[in-house]
């Protein structure tokens, strides 16, 4: 995965759609209401300084045993997550080394449709509103898949993805975010035009029928990810 300030480096000409206000930081207004809006949702919200601090977060959340599955996630690399994810030290049950470990085509995909299903699944997101919604856009359904199936989620974002409303929620997402994610994609798969954005979701609410999980947000007092 490659950091935003890197994909100038690998396109020289790159110029993504409304830059200067979607990697910005909010007013403490804007981030106050947002943090409002979201545990009025039924999300639990953690604001917390910088990387080292959400980590911590993380490993205090996930209990030993547990399944756990994470999105493809430039956030969640640069807080370390990545890396601990796939060390042994922990005691989670790591459904991405079985996928990666899986040589046949047919049986990995399913086993990635029942990572999805994991205790804890940790991603990002493309932008979350102030009125407390969620913006996930992917191009294979690894991402989107785990908000809904998940029996707990946890979602990591720097201060840059929060904005004023809805339409600049879809905006950074679709837009902003695709832009971004089309530099990686044109890197890691040479010859591709870039990314997709095959499947988007907004999430209004947090658990609000069926069996009670936790949804926790942790955000991270940076300008993080895409």
């Amino acid at each position: 995965m490659y950091k935003y300030k890197e994909l100038y480096e690998l396109e020289p000409g790159f110029k993504p759609d409304n830059a200067e206000k979607f990697r910005s930081m909010p007013s403490e207004d804007l981030l106050n209401e947002t943090i409002k809006s979201l545990e009025s949702k039924n999300h639990q919200v953690l604001l917390v300084e910088n990387e080292d601090q959400a980590m911590e977060e993380i490993k205090k959340m996930i209990p030993d045993k547990s399944t756990v599955m994470g999105a493809g996630s430039v956030t969640l690399d640069e807080i370390g997550f990545k890396s601990y994810y796939f060390s042994d030290k922990h005691k989670w049950d790591n459904l991405h080394k079985k996928i990666f470990a899986e040589t046949d085509p047919g049986k990995q995909i399913i086993l990635r449709k029942h990572a999805l299903a994991c205790d804890y699944f940790l991603s990002s997101v493309g932008a979350i509103s102030k009125q407390g919604d969620l913006f996930v856009a992917d191009a294979s359904g690894t991402r989107v898949g785990g908000f809904t199936a998940a029996n707990n989620l946890i979602v990591v974002a720097g201060l840059n993805k929060i904005v004023e409303s809805e339409s600049d929620g879809v905006k950074r997402s679709t837009g902003f975010c695709y832009q971004c994610e089309s530099v990686r994609a044109r890197k890691a798969y040479p010859g591709v035009a870039g990314s997709i954005v095959q499947n988007f979701s907004q999430i209004k609410f947090g658990n609000a029928m069926g069996p009670k999980r936790n949804t926790t947000i942790i955000l991270i007092k940076k300008l993080l990810g895409y």
